[in-house]
Protein backbone atom coordinates (compact mmCIF):
# COMPACT_ATOMS: atom_id res chain seq x y z
CA UNK A 1 0.00 0.00 0.00
CA UNK A 2 2.72 2.72 0.64
CA UNK A 3 4.41 1.69 -2.08
CA UNK A 4 0.88 2.40 -4.75
CA UNK A 5 1.04 6.02 -2.62
CA UNK A 6 4.45 6.62 -3.65
CA UNK A 7 3.96 5.59 -6.86
CA UNK A 8 1.23 7.63 -7.68
CA UNK A 9 2.76 10.57 -5.78
CA UNK A 10 5.73 10.02 -8.06
CA UNK A 11 3.33 9.33 -10.91
CA UNK A 12 1.48 12.30 -10.24
CA UNK A 13 4.34 14.90 -9.77
CA UNK A 14 6.75 13.32 -13.16
CA UNK A 15 3.33 14.27 -14.97
CA UNK A 16 2.71 17.44 -13.76
CA UNK A 17 6.44 18.58 -13.83
CA UNK A 18 6.32 16.64 -17.78
CA UNK A 19 3.15 19.11 -18.32
CA UNK A 20 4.37 22.31 -17.07
CA UNK A 21 8.31 21.71 -18.70
CA UNK A 22 6.69 21.99 -21.82
CA UNK A 23 4.76 25.05 -20.88
CA UNK A 24 8.01 26.54 -19.35
CA UNK A 25 9.93 25.76 -21.94
CA UNK A 26 7.78 27.45 -24.15
CA UNK A 27 7.14 30.69 -22.08
CA UNK A 28 6.39 33.79 -24.44
CA UNK A 29 7.71 32.46 -27.13
CA UNK A 30 5.21 31.94 -30.48
CA UNK A 31 6.81 30.05 -33.38
CA UNK A 32 10.24 31.85 -32.81
CA UNK A 33 9.51 34.94 -31.42
CA UNK A 34 9.13 36.26 -27.80
CA UNK A 35 6.74 38.45 -26.83
CA UNK A 36 8.88 41.76 -26.52
CA UNK A 37 10.11 41.04 -30.07
CA UNK A 38 6.54 40.78 -31.16
CA UNK A 39 5.75 44.26 -29.33
CA UNK A 40 9.25 45.99 -31.40
CA UNK A 41 7.61 44.48 -34.62
CA UNK A 42 4.51 45.89 -33.77
CA UNK A 43 6.02 49.52 -33.51
CA UNK A 44 8.07 49.23 -36.68
CA UNK A 45 4.77 48.17 -38.67
CA UNK A 46 2.94 51.28 -37.16
CA UNK A 47 6.48 53.63 -37.69
CA UNK A 48 6.90 52.43 -40.98
CA UNK A 49 3.45 54.36 -42.31
CA UNK A 50 4.31 56.97 -39.99
CA UNK A 51 7.83 57.51 -41.60
CA UNK A 52 6.37 57.76 -45.33
CA UNK A 53 3.90 60.18 -44.70
CA UNK A 54 5.94 62.71 -42.45
CA UNK A 55 9.09 62.24 -44.90
CA UNK A 56 5.79 63.23 -48.02
CA UNK A 57 4.76 66.33 -45.40
CA UNK A 58 8.34 67.72 -45.05
CA UNK A 59 9.10 67.28 -48.52
CA UNK A 60 5.96 69.13 -49.13
CA UNK A 61 7.08 71.78 -46.34
CA UNK A 62 10.10 72.16 -48.38
CA UNK A 63 8.73 72.55 -51.79
CA UNK A 64 6.86 75.67 -50.10
CA UNK A 65 9.61 76.79 -48.19
CA UNK A 66 7.67 76.30 -44.87
CA UNK A 67 10.24 76.08 -42.54
CA UNK A 68 8.27 75.61 -39.37
CA UNK A 69 6.39 72.79 -41.09
CA UNK A 70 9.44 71.27 -41.93
CA UNK A 71 10.76 71.72 -38.85
CA UNK A 72 7.61 70.13 -37.54
CA UNK A 73 7.69 67.04 -39.29
CA UNK A 74 11.36 66.57 -39.04
CA UNK A 75 10.91 66.30 -35.30
CA UNK A 76 8.47 63.36 -35.69
CA UNK A 77 11.06 61.10 -37.69
CA UNK A 78 13.86 62.06 -35.21
CA UNK A 79 11.87 61.19 -32.27
CA UNK A 80 11.31 57.73 -33.81
CA UNK A 81 14.36 56.71 -34.78
CA UNK A 82 15.25 55.69 -31.31
CA UNK A 83 12.48 52.86 -31.65
CA UNK A 84 13.88 51.96 -35.00
CA UNK A 85 17.11 51.18 -33.78
CA UNK A 86 16.09 48.80 -31.15
CA UNK A 87 13.83 46.88 -34.01
CA UNK A 88 14.87 43.59 -36.12
CA UNK A 89 14.59 44.00 -39.78
CA UNK A 90 11.96 41.14 -41.79
CA UNK A 91 15.11 40.33 -43.60
CA UNK A 92 18.83 39.79 -43.01
CA UNK A 93 18.60 39.64 -39.31
CA UNK A 94 21.74 38.45 -38.71
CA UNK A 95 23.16 42.04 -40.52
CA UNK A 96 21.08 44.27 -37.74
CA UNK A 97 24.01 46.24 -37.23
CA UNK A 98 24.12 47.21 -40.68
CA UNK A 99 19.95 47.98 -39.97
CA UNK A 100 21.30 50.82 -36.94
CA UNK A 101 23.62 52.02 -39.12
CA UNK A 102 20.96 53.07 -42.08
CA UNK A 103 19.00 54.20 -39.23
CA UNK A 104 21.48 56.44 -37.73
CA UNK A 105 22.38 57.87 -41.58
CA UNK A 106 18.40 58.48 -41.49
CA UNK A 107 18.61 60.69 -38.40
CA UNK A 108 21.78 62.31 -39.57
CA UNK A 109 20.05 63.30 -43.06
CA UNK A 110 16.84 65.03 -41.08
CA UNK A 111 18.57 66.66 -38.95
CA UNK A 112 20.75 67.87 -41.60
CA UNK A 113 17.66 68.76 -43.72
CA UNK A 114 16.43 70.47 -41.34
CA UNK A 115 18.91 72.37 -39.77
CA UNK A 116 19.71 73.62 -43.60
CA UNK A 117 15.91 74.75 -43.83
CA UNK A 118 16.15 76.87 -40.79
CA UNK A 119 19.37 78.69 -41.73
CA UNK A 120 17.23 79.79 -44.98
CA UNK A 121 19.07 77.31 -47.21
CA UNK A 122 15.72 75.47 -48.88
CA UNK A 123 17.88 74.29 -51.51
CA UNK A 124 20.47 72.74 -49.14
CA UNK A 125 17.58 71.14 -47.26
CA UNK A 126 15.93 69.92 -50.52
CA UNK A 127 19.62 68.21 -51.70
CA UNK A 128 19.78 67.14 -47.82
CA UNK A 129 16.42 65.58 -48.27
CA UNK A 130 17.63 63.21 -51.07
CA UNK A 131 19.52 61.67 -48.81
CA UNK A 132 16.45 60.72 -46.77
CA UNK A 133 15.12 59.20 -49.28
CA UNK A 134 18.18 57.25 -50.05
CA UNK A 135 18.39 55.83 -46.40
CA UNK A 136 14.79 54.76 -46.41
CA UNK A 137 15.04 53.09 -50.11
CA UNK A 138 18.21 51.75 -49.00
CA UNK A 139 17.05 49.90 -45.83
CA UNK A 140 13.99 48.86 -47.44
CA UNK A 141 16.31 47.24 -50.53
CA UNK A 142 17.79 45.11 -47.84
CA UNK A 143 15.73 44.47 -44.93
CA UNK A 144 11.97 44.77 -45.82
CA UNK A 145 10.48 41.81 -46.68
Amino acid sequence: MKHRNITRILCLVLGSLAINSAAFAHGTEKHGKTATADLQMKKLHEMMPMFSVTSAKLEAALEKGDVAEAETEAGKIIAAVPDLKKSKPHKNIKQRKRFVELATKLDKAVISTVELAKKGDVAGAKAAFKQVEEACAECHVKFRD
